[in-house]
């Protein structure tokens, strides 16, 4: 089985072509949601109250997802603290997910920070979901009905992902000119042969 990160630039179309995935039988692992499930945890409570203070919570003892990531946002210093809490619990998860779908040929994890955080080791192979950067912030824009500086900051925060520089082994253009399915099932022949391959070593 093969394990392969699927990322994208934010407003890329990742979950999009996740659910194409889907749709062909390959189990998507959604890391995002996966990590905020980590928020409900006891220990993780404990340890973010001890980064971040109390003023991250709810009245109710939740984390406010949404306070949190405009502190971290501004301090670059206290994400990577978060990241290196964070990381770790969603790579057990995987892991363990991944037990549950060992007879598969392939599975995928989606995640947007895969370059940045520099998480490629955990893959065999990455898959890019590429698209104009105007493309990018106007899809962000109807999406979360925000404005252009907003999502100016997004990018600043997500690293905006330069393609050239990544070199991933496989690129999806999603510029709603050029057909994706064609481009999924391209890579998804591929990688069932690749594992075949392996297989009969």
């Amino acid at each position: 089985m093969l394990k392969i990160g699927i990322t994208g630039n934010i407003g890329s179309g990742k979950t999009t072509v996740c659910r194409v995935f889907e749709h062909l039988g390959v189990p998507v692992f959604y890391s995002d949601k996966e990590a905020k499930k980590c928020y409900n945890r006891q220990d993780v409570k404990d340890k973010l109250q001890t980064f971040f203070g109390k003023e991250i919570f709810t009245e109710t003892n939740d984390v406010d997802t949404k306070k949190l990531a405009q502190i971290v946002f501004n301090h670059p210093d206290l994400l990577q603290k978060l990241n290196k809490l964070i990381h770790p619990l969603v790579l057990e998860d995987f892991k363990q997910w991944s037990k549950k779908h060992e007879s598969c040929a392939y599975i995928l994890l989606e995640s947007a920070i895969i370059y940045s955080c520099k998480l490629t080791h955990w893959f065999d192979k990455i898959i890019f979901v590429d698209a104009p950067f105007s493309l990018l912030t106007e899809r962000v824009m109807q999406r979360d009905k925000i404005d252009y500086d907003e999502i100016k900051n997004k990018f600043d925060i997500q690293s905006f992902t330069n393609i050239k520089c990544m070199k991933p082994d496989y690129v999806i253009l999603n510029d709603e000119k050029k057909l994706i399915l064609p481009q999924i099932m391209s890579i998804h022949k591929d990688l069932i042969l690749i594992d075949r391959k392996q297989q009969n070593l």
